[in-house]
């Protein structure tokens, strides 16, 4: 065929257009109006308590994300309902003997014609690993990216928390450094499968001999970002030239760049379809959000393409569903269970008593309307058993012989005198118990308060009562250390207690030794009213240890029952994010136990941008 010639430039550009925007047009068709889905399953060497986990953090997800306090229910992984803005919370679960499903349904409406929901399940069936399922809809007039909504912070953390399979491989929150040959083969290998389906966001190191704290922060937000969508890898300068020989240099990435790598990719593939991003285009943290977006919408538009259906993870509506279906099932048995207890004792118009209008209760059994007749189901506490005297009397019928009592009555009224009798010792138990932990909790604050002023009785003769206190010197036992030794100073909240378990900082003594000085030297200037001096260097620690609001890292934690803002922490190593050689103590002072309540530790938390 020849080939077509044009009038002009101008003809040509339009033709261009046009065929661009038919490629457009047809690549997007198949993900407009799709929903977006991603599942991950529990690893096998996943500890029991991983679905409580994986419930918990999407729980704190949803606190942090709309703010305000969810019901105490929702802590307990029950059915819940809540109105946060213009987002609407519901939860339902299903249990059985077979099937342990969890579900939550956030609807968000922005707009007059904008509605988006976002499911999140874990479940776990008779068949197959417990599981983790997102999906995210655009039920709007005019579908746009329902990629915002994509909770991948929450992803992040419960892969932190939780070890996550994905395409039997593990989920990570973190970019994957290749810095070895074997690593680079194996990348290489996975970038040119034409089977892969899962998308490649690949950053170059920069060259400048300068502090990397900031890009490596950058990588890390776009691999949180990514997580369950795509996998981010991170390529230093030597690796790229590896990378170009095997690619090409205008398939490559080097100098900083960034590339998104879509699946099918080979040597030959077209570039437009990989699109690369420079690092002069990375001129500030806004711009860097912005390149974050785009990443995250290509990798969401490749998952809606490939849409591995999600049909074996039930969804919010086939569990709210079914577990409705089940509790109308229970409504309903518990209904003819009370129905066969009122059949099986007389009611007092057939045994004549006589019914007095100051006894509501009385009132109620005597309502016709009420009873089995009227469709209503009386209250279990109205089947009451007639005084003995008075039972052949109940018996007797009009002409005054008695009436054959139903076969069941005398194993009823065994089964109520046995059910009042249990609930009697166990009311009993109930109030020992209580009176023991009164008794427990009054002894434990009178021995606090007696080594309290023990304490302040060494201080005041220049000694010091934490002299001869020993410091842990792994991380294994740091929390019963404190637990046992900073008893009623200071306290670990459940998130430090997780952290401290697998932590990575090399100075476990000097952990201690700044946790010491918040029970001692920091609580007691609390105490007093407060002290300026602590504030800044503590030279009583080490060089280069300060105590110094947090600034952008603040957040909320929630202690006892109440929401506190964390907004100081003690830092060591301000530059550097290397978790062995950097040091934060993230704390807040509780008023109401008059102790320090540490939040996290000893990493450096991640902000927005981290």
């Amino acid at each position: 065929m020849p080939p077509r010639s044009y009038g002009s430039l101008e003809e040509w550009r339009r033709q261009e257009q046009d065929k661009r925007l038919r490629a457009a047009t047809k690549q997007a068709a198949g993900t407009v109006g799709a929903p977006l889905r991603v599942r991950a399953e529990l690893a096998v060497n996943a500890a029991p308590s991983a679905l409580h986990e994986c419930r918990t953090v999407v729980l704190e997800w949803l606190q942090e994300t709309f703010g305000g306090r969810l019901p105490r229910k929702a802590w307990r992984h029950r059915p819940f309902s809540l109105r946060a803005d213009a987002a609407a919370i519901r939860a339902a679960r299903l249990r059985d003997g077979f099937r342990d499903h969890w579900a939550v349904q956030v609807e968000r409406t922005p707009g007059s014609d904008r509605e988006v929901t976002t499911g999140i399940v874990v479940a776990r069936a008779e068949a197959g690993p417990p599981s983790v399922g997102v999906t995210v809809r655009d039920r709007s007039v005019v579908p746009v990216e329902a990629v915002h909504d994509y909770p991948g912070e929450m992803l992040a953390a419960m892969a932190e928390r939780v070890p996550l399979l994905q395409g039997g491989r593990r989920l990570t929150a973190r970019p994957v450094v290749v810095e070895s040959d074997t690593t680079m083969n194996a990348f290489l290998k996975m970038l040119v499968d034409r089977r892969r389906e899962m998308p490649f966001a690949v950053v170059s190191v920069p060259p400048e001999r300068e502090d990397r704290s900031t890009p490596e922060a950058q990588w890390d937000s776009l691999a949180r970002a990514l997580t369950g969508l795509a996998t981010t890898w991170v390529l230093p300068s030597a690796m790229t030239y590896r990378l170009s020989d095997t690619v090409s240099k205008p398939l490559s990435v080097f100098l900083g760049a960034w590339r998104f790598y879509r699946p099918g990719f080979h040597p030959g593939a077209d570039r437009s379809a990989h699109p690369l991003v420079l690092r002069n285009r990375m001129t500030d943290e806004r711009a860097v959000r912005g390149i974050v977006q785009q990443f995250l919408g290509m990798a969401a538009e490749e998952r809606m393409r490939f849409d591995p259906g999600g049909q074996d993870v039930p969804e919010y509506e086939a569990i709210a569903g079914k577990a409705a279906s089940a509790s109308r099932g229970r409504a309903r048995l518990v209904s003819f269970l009370r129905n066969s207890l009122l059949r099986g004792t007389a009611s007092p118009r057939r045994s004549g008593y006589p019914v007095s209008s100051a006894d509501p209760d009385a009132r109620l059994e005597s309502d016709p309307r009420l009873g089995p007749a009227g469709g209503s189901i009386p209250s279990p506490t109205l089947v009451r058993e007639p005084p003995p005297s008075d039972l052949a009397a109940q018996l007797a019928g009009p002409g005054g012989r008695p009436e054959a009592a139903p076969p069941d009555t005398p194993l009823l009224r065994r089964k109520l005198r046995a059910a009042r009798e249990t609930a009697r010792v166990r009311a009993t138990r109930y109030e020992r118990a209580r009176e023991r932990a009164e008794r427990a909790e009054l002894e434990r604050d009178h021995a606090l308060k007696r080594a309290e002023q023990l304490a302040g009785l060494v201080r005041s003769m220049g000694g010091d009562p934490d002299a001869a206190v020993p410091f842990p010197t792994t991380w294994d036992e740091f929390a019963a250390w404190c637990d046992e030794n900073l008893a009623g100073r200071l306290a670990l909240a459940g998130s430090a207690r997780r952290e401290v378990g697998g932590a990575e900082f090399r100075d476990v003594a000097l952990a201690a030794r700044c946790l010491g000085w918040l029970a001692a030297d920091y609580r007691d200037g609390r105490l007093r009213g407060g002290n300026p001096g602590l504030h800044g260097r503590i030279d009583d620690i080490e060089d280069g240890v300060y105590n110094v609001p947090c600034g952008g890292d603040s957040f909320d934690c929630t202690w006892d029952g109440r929401t506190h803002a964390v907004d100081w922490h003690i830092k060591r190593g301000a530059n550097t994010r290397d978790p062995r050689r950097c040091l934060r103590i993230y704390y807040f002072w509780d008023d109401r136990s008059r102790q320090v309540v540490v939040a996290s530790m000893p990493a450096h938390r991640r902000s927005a941008l981290s």
